[in-house]
């Protein structure tokens, strides 16, 4: 048994965090009759599992949920927080090794080509974003999207940054967002979101366009591929919507 402050001190989280945690029933430790919270294994073991959520973005409204499913067997939450800490080391391989290069570039000893600047980047490329569309589509959604990426991340970052590239292109050579160019990369685009994340609708398809252009995170990064481009890819996707829904 653990002391409120040994608790505090292995898990390297404030004696205030924990009275809290406890107020608001996410992590409750025995309570002797002087007031003293003391924590076993099991609750030293709930709380790992409660940093690592809160490490991957998610709320403590949301952690409380996730918990309740699965009261008495933590297991399951750690297989997907595995899940998730893994894709995002891959991610972070790969930037690293852009970086890399971008330097050695910058130093004169290779050279880069426009593809390679942005190997790692894509619309969704960070835990914030996850969860984002975890709050909009469902655990469900977006545990499935996780299923199918699994093991393509990098195939499905370069689908998606193959389309992101090609529309900035397009809106730097002044192409307008009706071309029909235009329009086979936003049905590259839905084709992809459908392959490696969701089985995306043509009015959910409309939904995440608009928020390439009024989200901030998703803008600057996808603007990353050239200002504008995030504005010029959700108006692109809003014309393809409405031909659609025709």
């Amino acid at each position: 048994m653990y002391h409120i402050k040994e608790a505090a001190e292995l898990s390297g989280v404030s004696v205030k965090t924990l009275h809290h945690y406890d107020k608001i029933g996410l992590l409750v430790p025995v309570k002797s009759e002087n007031g003293y919270r003391t924590y076993n294994q099991e609750d030293l073991e709930r709380l790992q599992v409660i940093l690592y959520y809160k490490y991957l973005g998610f709320s403590l409204d949301q952690i409380a949920e996730l918990l309740a499913e699965e009261k008495s067997n933590l297991l399951p939450h750690l297989t997907k927080q595995l899940d998730y800490l893994t894709q995002e080391r891959q991610r972070l391989d790969t930037l690293i090794s852009t970086l890399q290069k971008t330097i050695q570039e910058q130093k004169g000893e290779r050279k880069m080509t426009i593809e390679e600047k942005f190997t790692g980047f894509s619309y969704q490329d960070t835990k914030k974003y996850h969860q984002e569309a975890v709050d909009k589509y469902g655990q469900e959604v977006m545990d499935q999207a996780l299923e199918r990426q699994k093991g393509r991340e990098e195939e499905a970052t370069r689908a998606f940054n193959q389309v992101f590239q090609v529309l900035a292109k397009n809106f730097q050579a002044g192409l307008p967002v009706t071309a029909s160019e235009n329009q086979e990369e936003a049905t590259k685009l839905l084709d992809t979101i459908r392959t490696y994340g969701f089985d995306c609708s043509i009015e959910v398809f409309g939904h995440i366009g608009k928020g390439y252009a009024y989200n901030p995170e998703f803008k600057e990064n996808i603007d990353k591929f050239g200002a504008g481009t995030a504005q010029y890819t959700s108006d692109v996707i809003a014309f393809y919507v409405e031909n659609q829904a025709k």
